[in-house]
């Protein structure tokens, strides 16, 4: 049987011989107390440890927590860092793709411009190696008609003196 409080202040023992209290009763009450006490006690112990061992669990559950929650934040950190490093990556290699772009475009302007004039050198080459030629094919026909004795054109100048006498033929300067 369990004891309560209000069994302890319930509790009256039976009269002695000599007006005192039964020693057997009042033994037997504090056996039966000492060993509900004894009882308690070992409980108190079990409960007190097991409320340690939570404790434990608690301290280690909230350290894992604070430690979980700064490698998050340092996960959190690294990870903003590599944005930026991308980012600052990105736009180092944006800059040189626009610097070689331009450098690019800067060379194929002035392959442009080298082509152009020496197109313009071999148009004007071109145009002097015609009117040279021309005037070589004038000379040429000049000294054929010369030869052949045709009368020269309009606006062409006549030979000058013995130029071309001596293309002429023999019979023709024994006749003179």
């Amino acid at each position: 049987m369990k004891l309560t409080p209000l069994d302890l202040q319930q509790k009256t023992f039976r009269k002695g011989r000599f007006g005192g209290l039964d020693e057997h009763d009042v033994r037997q009450f504090l056996d039966q107390v000492a060993s509900e006490l004894e009882d308690m006690a070992r409980k108190n112990n079990r409960q007190d440890e097991e409320l340690r061992r939570r404790e434990a669990r608690i301290n280690e559950f909230k350290d894992r927590e604070q430690l979980l929650q700064q490698t998050l934040t340092t996960a959190q950190r690294l990870a903003d860092e590599m944005k930026v490093n991308v980012r600052k990556e990105a736009d180092i290699v944006m800059g040189d793709a626009e610097l070689q772009a331009e450098k690019i475009i800067s060379n194929a302007q002035a392959k442009r411009l080298q082509l152009i004039i020496e197109i313009d050198e071999l148009k004007r080459a071109r145009a002097s190696f015609i009117q040279q030629l021309a005037s070589l094919v004038d000379t040429h026909m000049q000294l054929l008609n010369g030869i052949r004795g045709e009368p020269q054109q309009a606006g062409e100048p006549a030979p000058k003196g013995d130029n071309v006498s001596f293309f002429a033929s023999p019979v023709g300067k024994a006749k003179k």
